[in-house]
């Protein structure tokens, strides 16, 4: 599935991003890079209010703008921009979802995608009820960052609801290993391509 990404930032909001990322960095003594570090920076670029960070609500929420913001840290060498063309999954999606007690991998997909797509429903009325806009504007940002804080990309895609009927799914169990507990997850692919779009742990 190819995803296009979206416009972002305007010129003069990209140079502003770009300073006041600089200065972030400056003041940061290489430690590693934060959700509010990057809330600080497109907030103040965009010239909106700053929000709390949370897993639980949408991170910005602005006439009709709701981005949700997941950070990946690169730690290859050479440029970040080797990473585009490639596929990410961000280890931590969502956490406001219920596991089924449920032995058919697909069903239980079906159960998780649904919840989902209520989620991002439920997301998009929160945005729609602080704004006089018919259409909320429901994005997911992207920003990857070199554990040397010397790179960031980053990019905005549409937040789009899943359709159950275009994947199916597996049980994958991972053993025990040292301190390690064993954990059961269920991945979720993608039917026309075969690659993996999900993963969601139970324990």
């Amino acid at each position: 599935m190819t995803i296009k990404t979206l416009s972002v930032f305007t010129k003069n909001e990209r140079s502003i991003a770009t300073d006041l990322l600089s200065a972030k960095v400056s003041t940061m003594l290489g430690r590693k890079m934060e959700e509010e570090d990057w809330d600080f920076v497109y907030c103040n670029a965009k010239k909106i209010p700053e929000t709390d960070w949370s897993n639980l609500h949408i991170d910005v929420n602005h006439d009709g703008l709701g981005v949700e913001h997941k950070m990946l840290r690169v730690t290859k060498s050479g440029s970040i921009l080797n990473e585009c063309g490639t596929t990410k999954m961000h280890p931590a999606g969502t956490r406001s979802i219920r596991i089924p007690a449920e032995k058919d991998p697909n069903k239980a997909m079906v159960d998780i995608l649904n919840q989902y797509n209520d989620l991002i429903d439920s997301r998009t009325k929160t945005v729609l009820s602080k704004t006089n806009k018919k259409i909320a504007d429901m994005r997911i940002g992207w920003l990857l960052w070199k554990d040397t804080l010397e790179e960031f990309l980053y990019f905005e895609e549409k937040m789009v609801k899943p359709d159950p009927q275009f994947y199916f799914a597996e049980w994958n169990t991972t053993p025990a290993r040292g301190s390690r507990k064993s954990s059961k997850s269920l991945w979720i692919y993608e039917k026309n391509t075969g690659k993996k779009k999900y993963s969601v742990t139970t324990t």
